[in-house]
């Protein structure tokens, strides 16, 4: 497909939106979470595992009972969380561990008491973020750090006022994003920055003046994705790219003209998905690629007709979820994947 010609292999044909994508390079396979019900012609509720070069949907079949919003993998365990009641077999409200191996539950049960919208996880360490009041045994406010040993939440406890959206782990820091206005009793506007081993807020202050719902953390940046249009006292629209330090926003300004609730990187191509019509000034519609220097949008183009929820570009396509029935011009319902040269779809 360096022709710009699709191959029609990759296309899992989803009946229902993708929320979450993760590509497990050992396992050679992408977990998919979502609304659906069913993939690839097979029956799966919500949460899915295919093949990463063919889209054929593996026997692994947790089976939630309601939306999984976000999956992340490790050491043979696959982590998620949502709003389901029931997974892998289990009563699990909320997130749960999957053996990556036959899809059941394992006894690790941290209990939410509501929904669990972002996971980032870290060594022995599994921060959750959300609308939770409990998690892990504990009273903890919409972020929480769970021991992926026991499920019991550590003594690490920052709260938030209300919704996080997003988790990152870098360095010596967790970064959290969504809809709030305040952490642990000091006003943070939507962003804010914590110390990975105390919990202790940190002077890093981006004040973004709305809704934070993706994070990306690099060797040098913190993307940050969402619906503001200002952060560190800069007009930067829906996406921006933050100092680890002072958390001043650099130079790079995409300037998404809606939504950007997806972000990913590969080389000096930063990925973005979302809502919008343009980017930098330039067409693109829900799907872009910008240069991780310049902040300029690339001649790659892969539209969709509808909103993109969730990218992985890890490997050697970009793969995308989100409420579309049109990617890069061709059929693809709610997840597929595009040629990060060409911006064919797959």
């Amino acid at each position: 497909f360096t022709n710009g010609t699709a191959d029609p292999l990759w296309n899992p044909n989803a009946n229902s939106s993708v929320f979450t994508l993760w590509f497990d390079p050992i396992a050679n396979v992408v977990y998919a979470g979502g609304q659906f019900t069913t993939m690839g012609g097979q029956t799966r509720n919500r949460i899915a595992a295919l093949d990463a070069g063919t889209s054929v949907v593996t026997g692994w079949n947790p089976n939630a009972n309601n939306l999984v919003l976000s999956i992340v993998a490790g050491g043979g365990v696959v982590y998620a969380g949502g709003q389901f009641t029931v997974v892998g077999g289990q009563t699990r409200s909320r997130v749960a561990a999957l053996d990556a191996g036959t899809g059941l539950a394992s006894t690790w049960n941290p209990n939410a008491s509501t929904t669990v919208q972002a996971l980032a996880l870290s060594g022995p360490t599994l921060y959750a973020g959300g609308d939770f009041l409990t998690i892990g045994g504990q009273s903890r406010s919409r972020i929480a750090a769970l021991s992926t040993s026991s499920g019991l939440a550590t003594t690490w406890n920052p709260s938030a006022f209300s919704t996080v959206s997003a988790v990152v782990v870098s360095g010596s820091q967790v970064f959290v994003g969504g809809l709030f206005n305040g952490v642990g009793g000091t006003p943070r506007n939507n962003l804010a920055a914590f110390n990975v081993l105390t919990g202790q807020l940190m002077a890093w202050n981006p004040d973004a003046n709305n809704q934070v719902l993706a994070l990306l953390a690099t060797p040098s940046v913190l993307y940050a994705g969402g619906a503001f249009t200002r952060v560190g006292g800069q007009i930067r629209n829906n996406v921006a790219a933050l100092d680890f330090t002072n958390g001043q926003p650099t130079a790079w300004d995409p300037n998404s003209d809606g939504q950007v609730a997806a972000l990913a990187v590969s080389g000096n191509t930063v990925y973005l998905g979302g809502l919008f019509d343009a980017v930098g000034g330039q067409l693109r519609n829900n799907l872009a690629a910008v240069d991780a220097t310049t902040g300029l949008p690339t001649p790659w183009t892969a539209d969709t007709d509808d909103q993109v929820f969730t990218l992985d570009a890890s490997t050697n396509m970009v793969y995308v979820g989100g409420n579309f029935s049109e990617l890069s011009g061709q059929p693809r319902l709610f997840v597929g994947a595009v040629d990060p040269v060409t911006g064919a779809a797959s």
